[in-house]
């Protein structure tokens, strides 16, 4: 049997040192990511002393200075694989400058080329991946008030700082008739409703170094148009397609909105399809 030949290009290290970070760069540097998903999780409701620092602190009167936060930075943390931070010193370098751009550290209990990061509202996105859990969601806020820590006080509750969520066709339907209850609860940050059509039972922490995303399915989008005072459709939507029943649920449940969007002056708002991808 023949010997495999290969061929290596042994001139390598001979380049100028910007000739082979830029190469380093083009061959290994891996795109950034797309709307990445933090899955919810009870628990992220927490009281603080309000400071002189904060604009709803109250100088005269401290009882008014309680509130209830929802906290992003108690959800748990996801993984994302860089082999260019183990390749060379070279290569290193460059990784290191999407690490930063990134905001990524390195895991504490993962392998070498792993990295983590926390949630970030204005890319990320807040799944919620079942109906029960989006009940919790909902109205967690309310029953922490009735905790001993909280009972008979004057709490002061921002809205929670949400620009993107994802929900099931489940967890849709959960609430078809209040379906208003998630802008209430997230005011006008939030713009954009996922419902994921491909959500599987299992949706913790995938394999080390990867991480969930999602993609909009055919750029399909039930948009508030606040001009018109009604919602229309933006993409591919067919209703005789594989997705037609989602498209049907989303219109049925969304048919609630336009009276209430006004109401709240909502200016921006969306329903979109979609689907979890690993990465």
């Amino acid at each position: 049997m023949a010997a495999a030949h290969f061929n290596y290009f042994t001139l390598f290290p001979q380049l100028p040192i910007e000739i082979r970070l830029q190469i380093w760069q083009l061959a290994l540097e891996p795109e950034a990511p797309g709307r990445v998903l933090f899955c919810f999780k009870d628990g992220c409701w927490k009281p603080r002393r309000l400071t002189a620092a904060d604009p709803h602190f109250n100088p005269v009167n401290d009882e008014f200075n309680l509130t209830l936060e929802f906290r992003h930075e108690l959800l748990d943390v996801v993984d994302f694989e860089l082999v260019l931070f183990s390749v060379s010193r070279e290569a290193q370098s460059v990784a290191c400058q999407y690490i930063e751009s990134q905001k990524l550290r390195r895991s504490d209990n993962a392998a070498m080329c792993v990295f983590v990061r926390g949630y970030d509202t204005a890319r990320d996105v807040l799944f919620i991946p079942t109906a029960a859990a989006l009940y919790g969601f909902l109205s967690e806020h309310l029953e922490r008030l009735w905790k001993p820590d909280l009972e008979d006080m004057l709490v002061y509750r921002p809205d929670p700082s949400i620009v993107r969520l994802a929900i099931t066709p489940c967890g849709l339907d959960s609430v078809a008739s209040h379906l208003w209850d998630v802008w209430e609860l997230c005011s006008l940050e939030l713009e954009t409703l996922y419902i994921v059509a491909n959500a599987p039972e299992n949706t913790e922490q995938p394999s080390e170094g990867q991480h969930w995303e999602i993609l909009s399915a055919h750029d399909a989008a039930y948009v508030w148009d606040a001009s018109a005072g009604q919602m229309a459709w933006h993409g591919e939507h067919c209703i005789d397609g594989p997705l037609g029943e989602l498209f049907a649920l989303m219109e049925t449940c969304a048919a609630v909105l336009p009276e209430k969007f006004i109401e709240m002056k909502i200016k921006r708002a969306e329903l979109r399809a979609a689907y979890m991808v690993r990465r």
